[in-house]
């Protein structure tokens, strides 16, 4: 007989109020031992990490060269590395080398900065929210998690 521990997690959500009725929404995850803030993107479909801020969590070298463009994030086609995670932590829950993209954010940073928020180090996409199976709860302001071991 074959048993997983299902496993559930609820993590805080941080909401701003970018204007009126409109949100972004913001998770605490570690990144090995050290702290990092993603912006959730529901619509985003790889979870990716600004190119100045990755060296905070990966040796530059670790990066893997990627000919791929990627589109969005409010801008053109932008070239792209992808590189491994040795793990990534939303509470108690690990995932175990993460392949994530790395991509310049700067925009997405500068706009934060010029409305007088904090940056972010990377954006949360349906990848990981897939994979964990989450669920974001807007009146709790949670994310929960409902996986099996991973």
């Amino acid at each position: 007989m074959y048993y997983c521990k299902m496993i559930r997690q609820t993590l805080p959500i941080e909401f701003i109020a970018i204007e009126p009725g409109n949100f972004h929404l913001f998770l605490k995850v570690k990144i090995g031992r050290k702290n990092a803030r993603l912006l959730l993107d529901t619509g985003a479909s790889k979870t990716a990490f600004d190119s100045h801020q990755i060296e905070k969590f990966i040796a530059k070298s670790k990066l893997i060269s990627n000919e791929i463009h990627s589109v969005g994030l409010g801008s053109n086609q932008m070239n792209t590395a992808l590189c491994h995670l040795s793990s990534i932590h939303f509470g108690s829950i690990a995932i175990k080398k993460a392949e994530v993209a790395v991509l310049d954010l700067s925009h997405v940073n500068a706009a934060y900065q010029h409305l007088g928020f904090a940056g972010i180090d990377g954006v949360l996409g349906s990848d990981f929210l897939y994979l964990l199976q989450a669920e974001i709860s807007y009146p709790k302001k949670h994310l929960k998690i409902n996986n099996k071991s991973l």
